[in-house]
């Protein structure tokens, strides 16, 4: 299956789409925002087939607000990730009684992610991301106006299908592939005959030891770790990374959202922006300690 011009693993590749013809059956892998960009591209490419876009929560990205409004709400003082949902939900019903939409409330916890990351204890960050992320992403990262409409209307013609399930086991037979998954609540297996697959499940960063010879090099000698939330790399608060044994890599810093198991929300551009000045500002802190330590060094020998 895999080497198939019509198993696309990398949709943003040049020309990715262009072996699914207009009426193909597809399958696109995932529901996020690449799923709604692909989606978008074959429909602008006279793509008329059918479209079924799996996912285990089967949540499609949001589209922005209408209007524009200022960020609504207050958080950070919730330690229990259940509280934090029940904070959220509390202020989601004070915005409409205001008559705004859930947009200005999710771009307050956007601005105030940090703080309340770093209030919610190891085993809270975690319950949040397994219970809640893949809410919180359709919401973080919308879609644009025209993309949206494209989702709407093909949902509305019937040539897409949005599914909660997970898959189960995928071959090729002959020209086509023969996929099965089981729907989100349910024991029985269901089979699909599909002409394309296109996954768009994004870098699996909490595996980053397994794709890049690299950084397994760096794990296998002890020098890099995965944190203790599945997000990525075991990170310090000053960025440096922490090693298999615990110890803080002095040297090694962890830039991007592979840090994200420290310091929350670091996929979108402000947010990888101002961590990306932090570590500047810690790479020439500890190039000039380096520079004390070689001195007083120095004037120890004289």
């Amino acid at each position: 299956m895999i080497g198939s011009p019509r198993f696309i693993a990398d949709p943003y590749a040049e020309d990715a789409l262009h072996k699914i013809e207009q009426d193909h059956a597809v399958l696109v892998v995932g529901t996020g925002l690449t799923a709604a960009d692909v989606i978008a591209s074959l429909d602008k490419n006279g793509h008329r087939g059918d479209i079924v876009a799996l996912s285990r929560h089967g949540y499609r990205s949001r589209g922005h607000a209408t209007q524009a409004a200022e960020p609504f709400g207050s958080f950070g003082n919730d330690e229990t990730a259940s509280s934090l949902l029940k904070t959220v939900r509390q202020v989601l019903k004070g915005a409409q009684n205001q008559d705004l939409a859930w947009h200005p409330v999710l771009d307050a916890l956007r601005d105030q992610a940090p703080v309340i990351w770093a209030t919610l204890p190891s085993d809270e960050r975690r319950r949040l991301v397994r219970h809640l992320r893949a809410l919180w992403d359709v919401h973080r990262f919308r879609v644009a106006p025209q993309v949206e409409d494209v989702l709407d209307r093909r949902l509305g013609e019937g040539t897409l299908e949005i599914v909660a399930a997970s898959l189960h086991s995928a071959h090729q037979a002959s020209r086509r592939f023969k996929v099965s998954y089981r729907r989100r609540y349910t024991q029985s297996l269901e089979n699909g005959g599909f002409d394309a697959i296109v996954i768009t499940t994004g870098p699996a960063h909490a595996a980053i030891d397994q794709s890049n010879p690299v950084v397994r090099s760096l794990f296998n000698q002890g020098l890099l770790a995965s944190d203790p939330v599945g997000l990525g790399l075991h990170t310090a608060k000053t960025g440096q990374a922490i090693g298999k044994k615990g110890e803080i890599a002095r040297k090694l810093f962890i830039g991007g959202p592979l840090a994200r198991g420290t310091f929350g929300e670091l996929m979108g551009v402000p947010e990888v922006t101002r961590y990306a000045e932090f570590i500047a500002e810690r790479v020439k802190e500890s190039a000039f300690e380096a520079r004390q330590d070689k001195s007083v060094a120095s004037q120890k020998r004289n």
